[in-house]
């Protein structure tokens, strides 16, 4: 085993067999594993051979053309100067399609290019359907048969663009929205970015929000911050996202220190992770697990192993003795988790479960450290709500605090700044707290300053 699969660095660069995430025009997001001298397809958008996107670095935006070809748009930082010199020349070459617009400014602009006039106000819009816009769904038809590759985006953009009634009595704003709603339909573009926790959190947002609790990235981020998730910490985990928590944990961490997971099924449900680069071996180092009944018995539940002589190993099939030496290694691996587990002294607590948080935080808590923090998850704020009312009576939890995070996305344009109107809702409630260790026969105050007062006191009353 080489030091590499105990270890875990980002990468940077596009290479094979590594996992990613593709971003699409629509905002879709579909994860892929890339396989060299393979196509992915990517649906209305296009069909691309994964050797020509090796190489150039995670974050770099794609354009579908044709037999399954792709070239790099966008701003690109190049390590040789021919290879800059090429990308110039390829930009000459197709300066008269539709470029890669980022802000508003080259919105406008490419409107303009267009001769397309603005208004200063939408007042002088009339709704009148689908009239507004001269070309059929025929006609769109047609075009996608007829304009060859790459082009076939911006063909069909700049004809609704210029058969459009009333695109000339819009705003700047206006028209810039409708361009953007055409781009994401039409262009054959993609983003591949490197797999994240908080971009498989996207993903499973969008695909089934209820895989991940309906768990929101500024949810995930201020759990692990309460957590102090941090390199070489020894870690207590109920998680019920599919192995989300435990990815986001292992980037964090660095590759160094140990996460015990209790799961209350036969075996646990990680399929996150299968999506991932961590290393078998450094998930293996680092993830132990067990279940409830493990953790809270593990007297009786240790497994006793007696090694087989070597002469009956020797007279083993094959398919016997590999099956024999991994029995060996899970029983060796779940006694070592239960050891875990009875040693306790953990540097924090985190808990994401359906389970009923207050009972199983009370029978859990012992064995969190002192002055180690406890923080939970909840897509629902009554069960924290009842977890923290018990606390307030728990002398082992110092400042039960709930926490409810929001980000709303803003848009700006010239001059204004405002929320969109609609956003996702949900996202959950974080509870947290600290560790303590109470004194068995309690704080008993002196209250030798409140004597002092009341003497003063004493002293000043009038003699009678």
């Amino acid at each position: 085993m080489s030091e590499t699969d105990l270890t875990y660095i980002k990468p940077k660069i596009i290479e094979n067999g590594l996992h990613a995430i593709i971003r699409m025009p629509s905002d879709g997001l579909k994860i892929v594993q890339l396989e060299k001298s393979k196509s992915i397809n990517l649906g209305k958008f296009g069909t691309f051979d994964v050797d020509g996107i090796l190489g150039f670095p995670f974050g770099q935006t794609f354009e579908v053309l044709d037999d399954r070809k792709v070239r790099p748009i966008g701003s690109t930082i190049y390590s040789t100067v021919d290879e800059a010199e090429n990308e110039i020349e390829t930009e000459i070459d197709n300066e008269n399609r539709t470029p890669v617009l980022e802000t508003l400014s080259e919105k406008i602009d490419y409107l303009k290019k267009l001769d397309i006039e603005s208004s200063d106000s939408n007042r002088n819009l009339i709704d009148i359907g689908n009239s507004t816009q001269s070309l059929s769904m025929d006609e769109i038809e047609t075009l996608k048969k007829t304009a060859s590759g790459v082009n076939v985006g911006e063909a069909i953009i700049d004809k609704l663009i210029k058969s459009h009634v009333n695109f000339n009595m819009k705003t700047k704003q206006s028209q810039e929205k409708y361009l953007r709603r055409k781009q994401q339909k039409f262009l054959r573009r993609f983003t591949i970015d490197h797999i994240s926790s908080s971009r498989l959190l996207q993903y499973y947002i969008e695909k089934d929000a209820s895989k991940v609790l309906d768990m929101s990235e500024e949810s995930l981020g201020l759990l692990l911050t309460l957590a102090n998730i941090q390199p070489g910490g020894r870690y207590l985990v109920v998680d019920e996202t599919g192995g989300l928590l435990l990815a986001a944990m292992m980037e964090r961490m660095g590759g160094s220190g140990e996460i015990l997971v209790v799961h209350e099924n036969e075996h646990p449900n990680h399929f996150v992770l299968t999506q991932t680069d961590f290393p078998q071996a450094l998930q293996d180092k680092m993830i132990k697990t067990i279940n409830l009944l493990q953790f809270f018995e593990p007297e009786n539940e240790k497994v006793e192993w007696t090694d087989l002589p070597q002469e009956e190993l020797d007279q083993m099939k094959s398919s016997r003795k590999v099956h024999y030496h991994r029995r060996k290694q899970n029983v060796f691996q779940t006694n070592s988790a239960m050891d875990n587990a009875i040693k306790g002294n953990f540097d924090g607590l985190i808990i994401v479960s359906t389970l009923y948080i207050p009972t199983l935080l009370d029978k859990i808590l012992e064995k969190a450290g002192g002055s180690r923090p406890v923080a939970i998850y909840s897509q629902f704020k009554e069960p924290l709500v009842e977890t923290q009312i018990q606390s307030l009576n728990d002398l082992r939890l110092l400042a039960p605090t709930i926490h409810e995070t929001r980000c709303r996305p803003y848009q700006t344009i010239p001059g204004r700044l405002h929320p969109l109107m609609s956003m996702r809702g949900g996202g959950g409630y974080v509870f947290s707290a600290l560790r303590v260790f109470p004194i068995e026969d309690g704080v008993q105050a002196v209250g030798r300053g409140i004597s002092r007062k009341k003497q003063k006191l004493d002293d000043r009353a009038p003699v009678e």
